[in-house]
């Protein structure tokens, strides 16, 4: 992955007081070939809820030029605070596509979704497409904001630990991903019957996010999966296929 420096933002202050707590880096076009040269986020590791089974040594974000940019963002070498960030993203085209957190998740506290600044990204991303993904379970406190950003124009996929599991997100009525093992393949579908759609970039040549687009599609009836990959693929597929 070849992430491009000049597009990086250099904080002046480090330093984030209490008013400053979440900590995100924003590339105006992105390098990455998957995602393709659409602006992309980066937000600071602690902002990742520990429920997500992939916190530590099976998480790919943390290996290669990714993980080294991941850690300067999480120590505050990189990027800007949240407002700023949302002061910029109000500021993108309208009908701008661009993906929300290449690494790390939503701004929360303890599993808990902080609702006042979920829903200040979704009201700057209005008539705009932005979308992500995270991790943090659909419980009876974070499902009205999840519901609410998606409603607004953000789309903000579920992430599911395995088909069952995506089986109860799908029910929510939200868009849903899961990660499945590094040699399945299609036709797959959830114990229920839902068809699960491997993610086109890393099965087909010359397509990405800025391209296929089916991550930003709130409504759609298909469950997106992701292919365990990188250097955690094998140990991660053995974990997958074991549950």
């Amino acid at each position: 992955m070849r992430i491009a420096n000049s597009n990086f933002e250099t904080a002046r202050k480090p330093f984030r007081n209490k008013e400053q707590t979440v900590w995100v880096q924003l590339t105006p076009i992105s390098a990455n070939a998957k995602t393709g040269p659409i602006p992309v986020s980066t937000t600071e590791e602690k902002s990742c809820p520990t429920t997500c089974p992939l916190m530590g040594t099976n998480c790919y974000a943390r290996l290669g030029p990714l993980g080294l940019h991941w850690r300067k963002v999480s120590k505050g070498k990189r990027g800007s605070n949240w407002d700023q960030f949302c002061d910029r993203v109000g500021r993108f085209p309208k009908g701008q596509l661009w993906r929300h957190n290449q690494a790390g998740d939503l701004p929360g506290h303890k599993n808990r979704l902080n609702q006042t600044k979920c829903l200040q990204l979704a009201n700057a991303n209005k008539d705009r497409r932005g979308f992500t993904y995270t991790h943090y379970r659909p419980t009876k406190y974070n499902l009205p904001i999840l519901a609410r950003m998606n409603q607004e124009g953000f789309t903000v996929n579920l992430s599911a630990d395995n088909l069952t599991q995506a089986d109860a997100y799908a029910t929510l009525g939200l868009p849903t991903v899961v990660i499945l093992p590094m040699d399945s393949v299609a036709p797959i579908r959830t114990p229920e019957g839902r068809t699960v759609v491997i993610c086109p970039a890393q099965t087909q040549d010359n397509v990405s996010c800025s391209t296929c687009q089916l991550c930003q599609v709130s409504k759609r009836k298909s469950i997106v999966g992701f292919l365990a990959h990188g250097s955690v693929a094998k140990r991660l597929s053995r974990i997958l296929e074991e549950e």
